[in-house]
C-alpha cells in the first residue's frame, strides 16, 4: 500500500502523515512543493520506524503530479485554501486515475469537486470529498446520531478553532472566505443563503473551551447532509475563534476594510499571517467540534476536543486506508456520509487513534 499526502509538509498534511505512520502503511510519500520541508517531515517519520519518502510536486501541474504519483494507490490532498486550489487538484487526480481523499472545507469548492463525479466514474476513481474535522467528522457524527431517530428534525454543527492551534496562510484565507458573502444553510426544508458571520448564538462546550458565541460560516455540510439524511427542518454550521475577542476583531476588519471578495480577503489574510504569532500568544492549543441532532425522541449531541491537525488528519488517513483496502464502494466522488455508512466502526477506529468523542443524550 502506497499513499501520498499532498501538502504533506504543512500543519494539517503532516498530521495526516503522522496518522498514516501509525497504521503500518507500506510506503508514505510526503508530497509538497517545498521539497526541503517534505524531506524534513519524511526524515522525522523514518526515525520513528515509518517507511516514508519525500517528493517535490506541484499538484496544479498535471505532469508534475503524474511523475510524483507513480505507484501510488491513494492520494490525500490537504493543499489549501480549497476555494482556490481544491478543484484544480481534484481534476488532475481524476484525470490521472488516482483515488483520493481531500479535507476540503469550502462549500463552493466542494460543489465543483463533487461535480467531477461522472468523470471520476469513467476513470474508475473513488474520491471522498471533505473528510477531515469539519466537514468530515461532523458529517459522520451527524449520520451516526441520525440512526437513533425515526425522524430527524435538525442538525446543528458548531466548530471552534484557535490561532494557537493552527499554522499556515491557508487557514487564515479559509476563515475569511467563510465569513464573507452569503453562506448556504438548509433552513425550513430547503437550501437558503444567509449572511456569513450573522446568526450568533451561545454554545456550551466542556472546559477549557467553555461557553462561546458562534456565527454562521460557509461550510459544505448543509449542501451534502440533506442529500443522504432525511432532515425535516434544518442543517446549519456555526463557528468561531478562541479567545473570543478574535471573532470581533476579524468581523471588525472585514467590515472596516470593506472586504467583500476573495481577492481582498487574500490580501488581508497575508497581512494577518505575517503577524499571526501575536494571535497565538496566550491562546489554547485546541480546537473543538459539537454536533447536535434533534429527532422525534429527543436530542443527541457529540463533542470532540483535540488538536486541529489530529481532528482533521486522522479521519482523512482512515478514509484513505479504507479506499486502499477496497472497503469503500466506488467509483465516483462523494461526501463522507455517502460512503462511510458503518459509522460505529469508524468512531471505534478514531477512538483507538486517541480521538475521544463524548455523547450526550437529552429527552
Amino acid at each position: 500500500m502506497k499513499i501520498m499526502v499532498l501538502g504533506g509538509a504543512g500543519d494539517i498534511g503532516s498530521g495526516v502523515v503522522e496518522a498514516l505512520c501509525s497504521m503500518n502503511i507500506d510506503t508514505i510519500v510526503v508530497g509538497d512543493l517545498r521539497y526541503d520541508a517534505a524531506k524534513t517531515v519524511s526524515e522525522s517519520m523514518k526515525s520513528s520506524g515509518c517507511n516514508c519518502e519525500a517528493a517535490k510536486v506541484n499538484a496544479i501541474d498535471i505532469e508534475s503530479l503524474r511523475e510524483s504519483s507513480r505507484g501510488v494507490d491513494v492520494v490525500v490532498n490537504t493543499i489549501g485554501p480549497f476555494y482556490k486550489l481544491g478543484f484544480p487538484v481534484a481534476r488532475n487526480l481524476v484525470r490521472l486515475g488516482l483515488n483520493f481523499v481531500d479535507v476540503c472545507d469550502d462549500y463552493d469548492a466542494a460543489e465543483k469537486i463533487l461535480g467531477l463525479g461522472s468523470e471520476a466514474e469513467g476513470s474508475r476513481v473513488t474520491g471522498i470529498n471533505g473528510l477531515g474535522w469539519t466537514p468530515g467528522l461532523s458529517n459522520l457524527l451527524a449520520l451516526h446520531g441520525s440512526k437513533s431517530f425515526g425522524e430527524v428534525s435538525a442538525i446543528d454543527i458548531y466548530w471552534v478553532g484557535s490561532a494557537a492551534d493552527s499554522k499556515g496562510l491557508a487557514v487564515v484565507m479559509h476563515l475569511f472566505h467563510a465569513l464573507i458573502g452569503r453562506a448556504p444553510m438548509y433552513l425550513g426544508g430547503s437550501l437558503s443563503l444567509v449572511e456569513a458571520g450573522s446568526g450568533g448564538i451561545e454554545v456550551q462546550f466542556p472546559q477549557p473551551v467553555g461557553r462561546l458565541t458562534l456565527f454562521y460560516t460557509g461550510h459544505p455540510e448543509p449542501l451534502t447532509l440533506p442529500r443522504y439524511i432525511k432532515v425535516r427542518d434544518r442543517v446549519t454550521v456555526r463557528g468561531g475563534l478562541i479567545p473570543p475577542w478574535q471573532n470581533s476583531f476579524a468581523k471588525f476588519l472585514l467590515k472596516a476594510l470593506n472586504i467583500n471578495n476573495d481577492d481582498k480577503a487574500e490580501k488581508l489574510a497575508r497581512a494577518i499571517h505575517r503577524i499571526e504569532g501575536i494571535f497565538r500568544a496566550g491562546g489554547l492549543s485546541i480546537s473543538a467540534l459539537r454536533v447536535d441532532i434533534y429527532g422525534d425522541s429527543g436530542k443527541l449531541s457529540y463533542i470532540a476536543i483535540d488538536r486541529m491537525r489530529r481532528l482533521t488528519g486522522i479521519p482523512a488517513a482512515l478514509g484513505a486506508v479504507k479506499i486502499a483496502r477496497g472497503r469503500i464502494a466506488g467509483p465516483g466522488i462523494y461526501p463522507p456520509e455517502a460512503l462511510i455508512r458503518d459509522t460505529g466502526e469508524f468512531l471505534e477506529e478514531l477512538g483507538r487513534m486517541g480521538i475521544r468523542v463524548t455523547e450526550v443524550r437529552e429527552p
